[in-house]
Parts: structure tokens; sequence; C-alpha cells
């Protein structure tokens, strides 16, 4: 890919009508020779933009108009996904489905973010140091402990994430925080990618930190076992 052109999504641009849209800025200002849409792509104010309207625009204006075959996920089977859906994607990612987020992905599903300091908890009090990011992407797994590889430093780690309100602290505050299997480095400011291999257990409120640290330690272990890099 040469060039990406991302255009802010505000009221103003979504009021454009897919005629105009088309004939205006694909056309006129961007001087596009061919469009490649979905079975069920629609487009412009009130998704005017339907596939009858761009085969008789395509025709008028002289760009090729490629309608793709949906694909289908890897190993769906006779009752799997019928094709892959970035709304199914979203959908296994909310409900903490790693497994068939991965399948339609092709990859694990991954958050990136910069590294800030937290309420140096873990390292003080549990004896595992985690490094808390301030998320980039929205869309967050939902709560719970997972299993990880944490890519930073240029290289890929194991680790065991944490997404939720921490509620044996009872301060409910949202975090995501991530430690690193066999990492003691400095890494406040940094940006790191964390991708989601499986979900663990959910959040839970423990007796104490006795009790919370021994599931930690069960956790890593876990995550020590079940991951391959």
């Amino acid at each position: 890919m040469d060039v990406l052109i991302c255009i802010p999504f505000n009221k103003e641009f979504a009021a454009i009508s897919a005629d105009a849209f088309v004939e205006d800025i694909l056309i006129g200002r961007i001087g596009m020779k061919a469009m490649v849409v979905g079975g069920d792509y629609s487009f412009g104010r009130n998704r005017e933009g339907n596939l009858d309207f761009l085969r008789k625009r395509s025709g008028e204006l002289g760009f090729e108009l490629i309608i793709a075959d949906w694909i289908q996920p890897p190993n769906a089977g006779a009752n799997g996904a019928r094709r892959i859906s970035s709304t199914r994607i979203r959908e296994f990612v909310e409900e903490g489905n790693m497994a068939d987020a991965r399948k339609m992905l092709g990859r694990d599903y991954q958050i990136r973010g910069e590294v800030i300091k937290g309420r140096d908890r873990g390292g003080k009090l549990l004896n595992c140091p985690t490094a808390n990011i301030l998320l980039q992407d929205e869309l967050t797994p939902k709560t719970g402990v997972y299993a990880v590889t944490v890519e930073c430093d240029g290289q890929k780690r194991k680790g065991v994430a944490n997404i939720g309100y921490s509620p044996t602290f009872d301060d409910y505050l949202y975090t995501v925080e991530v430690h690193i299997l066999d990492f003691d480095q400095r890494i406040y400011g940094d940006r790191i990618r964390v991708n989601f291999v499986e979900r663990i257990r959910d959040e839970k409120k423990f007796s104490g930190l006795p009790e919370l640290s021994e599931q930690i330690k069960k956790d890593i272990e876990y995550a020590r076992q079940t991951i391959s890099l």
C-alpha cells in the first residue's frame, strides 16, 4: 500500500450523499479507477450507496466495480460462521473468546499502548510487577485474566494480563495490567503490544493478599506452560 487516506468521520462527513462521495471525493479528488466491496456493502447518507447504485455509477463514471466473495474462516465446519465479519470479531473479543477471534483474524487479537505509572502494588505487595497500559485501541477483551504474549524492546515474551477493576483492593479503577514473565526492565513511556492468547479466568475478589498472590502464581505457571513463542 503506497498511500492511505484517513478521513475523520464527523457529522459533516456523515451527511455527504453517496453520489457526492463517489463523484466528488473518490473520482474527483482521489482519481479512483476501481472499487472492491463486499456483498452487503452500503455507504453514504441514509446508506443510499448500495450495490445497485454502484453498478449504475461505475458504468457512468468509468470505474471498475469488484464485488468480492465472502471469505469463510478456516476450520469453520458445517455449523461454523458463514464468513469473516468485523462485527463477529468484536463480539468474540467482548466475550473473551480469543480462539474464535484468532480464527477470523488469522492472528491473536492485539492491543497497543504506552506503559504508564500505575498504583505500584504489583511489585511491592505481590512480588509481581506489572506494566500498566494507556490504551490506544478502544476495544478491550472481557474483564478477566489472560495468557498473553508481549512485544516490547524488539522481542516477544510470555505474560499474564489482568483487565478489570481489581476487586480485592476495593478501589474499582478500570485498568489493563500486564506481568511480563522473566523480565525486570523499566519500560515506562515505551509502547508495547499485547497479544491475547487465552482467557484463563474471571476477575475475582479474594479474601486477602496471600490468597490473591497464590492465584497469581497459578496464573503465571499456566501461561508459562500454555504459550508457545
